[in-house]
């Protein structure tokens, strides 16, 4: 399954280099948050049929065509284009995600962002390698040293916004700065250590299933915002579920947690 997975993520990050910069049939989703693409579809029907060609009773959930469930323990969440807001919009932050689950824990994880030819990949027990270097979160102990992530998404709740704006502002008075791109290229650079942390307000499965495996395998932990272990059902109806996170290292994540804890 492991080459069959970076197979995947770069034949979908060669359909995504093709087309940016000229992305075509952008449509809404839900709401003006969230759009999909003509290469969305392009790459995940790419990554489908590979997957399907060599392990067919495998089951697959994906971002654009939903959940394709058979008999056997493995399930495959992906997620062709990540970032698509960005990519529609010419902005160079989008890449390919895909997850390998056994029953429901995640095995093996690839985040792949074909600008830098950055290839993020995991296996169980293995650590995670970009490329072919292994990488760890920082070792810096002091959020007041680092620039991190949050993830903040427009939102029709006006409750909701002013929460995650109160989040913002209790972790900015904790840390040097802030950064976001909404991607998975503020995981990726969590995971190698360029980032202290990252916070996501809105995620779902296949968001962050990859980050999930990697983030405790190159030393950290990931919860959701409460601090709360992060557990996924495969089961249609719970494929609409939002999901919150947070991730950095061990020693970061609970003086992240304590800034979120903050906010009323």
């Amino acid at each position: 399954m492991n080459q069959t997975l970076l197979e995947c993520a770069r034949a979908a990050g060669r359909i995504l280099l093709d087309h940016y910069g000229k992305a075509t049939g952008i449509r809404l989703k839900e709401n003006q948050a969230q759009v999909v693409t003509d290469t969305d579809l392009a790459a995940e029907r790419c990554i489908v049929e590979r997957i399907r060609a060599r392990f067919p009773d495998h089951s697959i959930l994906a971002e654009e065509t939903g959940y394709a469930r058979r008999a056997s323990e493995f399930t495959w969440v992906i997620d062709p284009l990540d970032g698509t807001s960005n990519f529609a919009a010419g902005l160079p932050w989008f890449g390919v995600q895909i997850a390998v689950f056994k029953n429901a824990v995640p095995i093996l994880a690839v985040m792949y962002l074909p600008l830098e030819d950055a290839l993020y990949f995991s296996e169980q027990g293995q650590g995670v390698f970009r490329n072919d270097t292994r990488v760890q979160v920082t070792a810096e102990t002091d959020l007041r040293n680092l620039l991190c992530n949050f993830g903040l998404d427009a939102s029709h709740s006006a409750k909701r916004t002013r929460q995650g704006v109160e989040m913002l502002f209790r972790v900015v008075q904790g840390v040097r700065n802030v950064r976001a791109t909404n991607s998975l290229v503020d995981f990726c650079y969590v995971l190698d250590g360029r980032l202290g942390g990252c916070v996501n307000l809105n995620a779902k499965i296949w968001d962050i299933a990859p980050v999930c495996l990697m983030l405790p395998e190159a030393g950290g932990r990931v919860t959701d915002i409460n601090g709360d272990e992060l557990r996924f059902e495969f089961a249609a109806e719970g494929f609409d579920r939002s999901y919150t996170l947070l991730g950095a290292s061990q020693t970061l994540h609970p003086q992240l947690l304590k800034l979120l804890k903050q906010a009323k």
